[in-house]
């Protein structure tokens, strides 16, 4: 090989390895798309556009918030594991992300399809009772479900949700009886739950907070890593001993598997820096949202691998299958 032709072939190798990182450098090029595998107006739905607001100044191109609900937050999940691996496709995985594939057959592989990129928000809930129920605390509802066996019944808002699994693994965890009554969604199961036809409500915050002040719902715990400011008096699962039986319902910003480092990386600090806003955590807040911890791509993977094998165990035990 002459010393022209050996330049340029070290030249071509040497624009082939350079070329990711500039790619990445550059990247933004296009809007990014965010999938929402929820409603719009839902809370999975504000969640989202609570955290694109901030993250497309930061980014400078606008952030698409796209809600593809369906098939129990498969549909956009699919999507996003169809698209190239560019990092212009987002989707806000939840729960329903490690639980769905134990339902249901998917076209994806959950773990090893996706690369989780920013833990943003946590769901808080609060479990209630309709003053019917003579009891105050979990602990006296666990008494009242083995005393009175069939007598409770409680909102189940979908198979698989974060408050069915909260609800099973209560009744797993502590050995007692209490009836699922599935609805497609929590609106529909309200007016029953209210008159109390229902007795038992796991429900998000700012819900369970609005019936409790008006004296129609009464608190037992709140499912979170800290009492709601709203609901100052009222203990977390952990504070009274119930702590390993309470579902942790996370919200993560995730991307194909094998989009590049550097693009995930300029994904994730976008969204601490979001999150480290006042604005952010109070829109949060009131869509019953605490900001978590912070967490590297990495952590989140091995949280999503956890409780991928916790949920399966409790779907397996529980026997929950798809709701038709």
């Amino acid at each position: 090989m002459t010393r022209m032709n050996r330049r340029a072939a070290l030249g071509a190798v040497a624009a082939f390895a350079i070329a990711p990182r500039a790619s990445a450098q550059s990247w933004p090029d296009k809007p990014p798309h965010f999938l929402v595998p929820y409603p719009g107006g839902g809370i999975v739905d504000i969640v989202a556009r609570t955290l694109a607001d901030p993250m497309q100044t930061d980014l400078g191109q606008t952030i698409v918030v796209e809600p593809k609900p369906g098939g129990n937050s498969t549909i956009a999940t699919a999507l996003a594991a169809q698209a190239p691996a560019d990092g212009n496709t987002w989707v806000m995985s939840t729960i329903s992300h490690v639980v769905a594939p134990h339902l249901q057959k998917v076209s994806y592989d959950p773990i090893g399809g996706f690369q989780p990129v920013a833990f943003v928000a946590v769901a808080t809930s609060v479990a209630t009772v309709h003053p019917s129920v003579p009891v105050n605390t979990l602990a006296e509802l666990v008494a009242y479900g083995k005393a009175n066996p069939g007598k409770l019944h409680y909102l189940n808002p979908g198979n698989g949700s974060s408050i069915h699994l909260s609800a099973e693994l209560l009744k797993s965890h502590s050995k007692f009886d209490m009836v699922s009554v599935p609805y497609k969604g929590i609106p529909p199961g309200m007016p029953d739950l209210l008159e109390g036809r229902l007795q038992v409500g796991l429900l998000p915050g700012p819900l369970a907070h609005q019936h409790i002040e008006a004296g129609k719902l009464r608190p037992l715990a709140v499912l979170a890593d800290k009492r709601l400011p709203q609901l100052p008096a009222v203990p977390t699962f952990a504070e009274v001993g119930f702590g390993d039986a309470q579902v942790t319902s996370w919200y993560v910003i995730a991307v194909r598997a094998g989009t590049p480092p550097a693009v995930v990386n300029r994904i994730h600090g976008a969204a601490m820096k979001a999150l480290q806003s006042p604005a952010t955590q109070e829109r949060l807040a009131k869509a019953g949202c605490n900001v978590p911890a912070p967490r590297s791509p990495a952590e989140i993977l091995a949280m999503w691998k956890a409780d991928y094998a916790r949920y399966g165990k409790l779907v397996k035990e529980a026997g929950i299958a798809t709701q038709s």
